[in-house]
C-alpha cells in the first residue's frame, strides 16, 4: 500500500484503520439486527408492519440528515473527534431502544444510534484519502467494507442467540456498553492524517464551508450517480435488514435461531459480493458496467422471490443470498463518484452520495412497510404478501438501472 506522496503506508495508519474498521463493524451491526428480532420486537411494542418499518426506517432518517453537517464536519475537524463524539450517542440510543415501553421511545433510541453511526464509515474514507492514493482508493473501501460488514452476521445467529438468552432488550443494552467503549477507543487512537501532513482542519469559515457544500451539489457527475445511490442499497438493506427474518418467519415457520442462520447465510454472501466487486474495479478500472450488470441479477433474483413457487426455505435462503451478492454495489458507486470530486471536497461529496444511499433506505423501508400492511389487510397470505413486496422493490431498482445509465465513471487509465 502507498501513500499520497508515493511512500509506504506508514505503519502508524494501522491502529487507526484497526479501531475505525470496529467502529464500522457495530454501524453495520445496527444496520440489520431488526431483521432477527423484528417479530419478537413487534410483539413486545404492539407494532404492526407499518409500525416496524417505521422503527426501523427511524435509523435510516437520522443517518441520512446528519451527512451534510459530518461532511463538514469531517473537512473541518477531522475524522477523530467527528466520530468519536457521535458514535457515543449510539451507546446511548442503545439503551434508549432497549428500555423503550412504547413505539415513540423505539424510535429515539434509533434516531440516536443512527447519528452515533452515521460519521463512521465516511470518516475511514477521509482517512484513506488521506494516507492513500487514489489508484487503489476502491479496493481499500471494499476491504474496509467487507469487514466491516462482518457485523450483520454479528447481527444474525449470535444476535439470534443473546436475545434467546437475555431477550432483545438485553442484547441491546449490552451492545450500547461495548459501542461506548469503542468510543472511548477512537477519541484515544485514531490520527486524522499522516506525520507531518498538513492540517486540513479547522481552516475554514462557515462561509467557506457552506461553499463547498454548494459546490458538491452543483457537480452534475455526482448527481447522474445518485439514482442508483439512491435505491441500490436501500432495496439491499431493507429485504436483509427488515424484512428477510419476518418473511422467512411468516413463510416457513423458522424461528429466531433459524431465521439467524439462514441471514448469515445472506450477510456472508453480502461480505463476498463486496469482496469481488472490489476486486473487479481494481482489476478492470470500471465501476459503471458492473453496477448495471449486478443490480440486473439482483432483480432478477427478487422477481423469482415474487413470482416463483418458493418451496423451502432452503430455496429461499438461496435466493435471498444470490440477491445479496449482486446487489452489494455500494463501494463501486462510492468509489464512482470519489472519481469527481477535488481533494478538499471528499469529506462532502462522499457524504452527499451516503446521504443519498440511507435517505433512500429510510423512505423505502417506510415504504415497504406500508406495502406489507396494505396487502395483509387485501387479505393475501404470506405469499401474496412477501411477493408484492419483492415486486415492488424490484421495480424501483429497475427505474433506478435505467436511469444511471447515463452516468460517467472517470477511468485514471484514460
Amino acid at each position: 500500500m502507498r501513500a499520497l506522496g508515493g511512500a509506504a503506508a506508514p505503519i502508524s495508519a494501522l491502529p487507526t484503520l484497526a479501531v475505525l474498521t470496529l467502529a464500522y463493524v457495530l454501524s453495520q451491526f445496527f444496520r440489520t439486527a431488526l431483521a432477527v428480532v423484528a417479530p419478537e420486537i413487534a410483539r413486545d411494542l404492539g407494532l404492526d408492519a407499518a409500525g416496524l418499518g417505521i422503527l426501523s426506517s427511524a435509523w435510516f432518517w437520522a443517518f441520512a440528515a446528519a451527512q451534510i453537517p459530518i461532511g463538514v464536519a469531517l473537512d473541518r475537524f477531522g475524522p477523530r473527534r467527528t466520530v468519536a463524539a457521535l458514535f457515543a450517542a449510539a451507546g446511548l440510543g442503545c439503551a434508549g431502544l432497549a428500555m423503550a415501553p412504547g413505539l415513540g421511545v423505539a424510535i429515539l433510541g434509533q434516531v440516536l444510534i443512527g447519528i452515533g453511526c452515521a460519521p463512521v464509515f465516511m470518516g475511514a474514507l477521509v482517512v484513506l484519502t488521506r494516507f492513500y492514493d487514489q489508484q487503489r482508493f476502491a479496493f481499500l473501501a471494499a476491504t474496509l467494507l467487507a469487514i466491516g460488514s462482518g457485523g450483520t452476521l454479528i447481527g444474525a445467529t449470535p444476535l439470534a442467540l443473546a436475545a434467546q438468552a437475555l431477550g432483545w432488550r438485553g442484547a441491546f443494552l449490552g451492545m450500547g456498553g461495548i459501542v461506548l467503549a469503542v468510543a472511548a477507543l477512537i477519541a484515544l487512537v485514531v490520527r486524522d492524517a499522516p506525520e507531518g501532513a498538513a492540517a486540513h482542519q479547522g481552516r475554514e469559515s462557515l462561509g467557506q464551508a457552506v461553499g463547498g457544500v454548494l459546490a458538491v451539489l452543483r457537480n452534475r457527475s455526482l448527481w447522474a450517480i445518485v439514482p442508483m445511490s439512491f435505491t441500490g442499497y436501500a432495496v439491499l438493506v431493507t429485504v436483509r435488514g427488515l424484512w428477510a427474518g419476518p418473511y422467512l418467519a411468516d413463510r416457513f415457520g423458522l424461528g429466531p435461531v433459524e431465521r439467524g442462520n439462514a441471514l448469515l447465510v445472506v450477510s456472508a454472501a453480502m461480505m463476498l459480493g463486496t469482496l469481488a466487486y472490489g476486486a473487479l474495479e481494481r482489476r478492470l478500472d470500471r465501476r459503471r458496467e458492473p453496477v448495471l450488470a449486478g443490480t440486473a441479477v439482483a432483480i432478477l433474483m427478487l422477481l423469482l422471490l415474487a413470482l416463483v413457487p418458493v418451496g423451502s426455505a432452503a430455496f429461499a435462503t438461496a435466493l435471498l443470498a444470490a440477491f445479496a451478492f449482486t446487489g452489494m454495489t455500494y463501494a463501486l458507486l462510492m468509489a464512482q463518484g470519489r472519481r469527481f470530486m477535488a481533494e478538499g471536497e471528499v469529506g462532502r461529496g462522499l457524504t452527499f452520495l451516503n446521504g443519498a444511499c440511507f435517505t433512500g433506505a429510510a423512505l423505502i423501508q417506510a415504504a415497504s412497510g406500508v406495502v406489507v400492511e396494505l396487502a395483509r389487510a387485501a387479505g393475501a397470505g404470506p405469499d401474496g404478501t412477501y411477493g408484492a413486496l419483492f415486486l415492488f422493490l424490484a421495480a424501483i431498482l429497475a427505474a433506478a438501472l435505467l436511469a444511471y445509465r447515463r452516468s460517467a465513471d472517470l477511468r485514471l487509465s484514460s
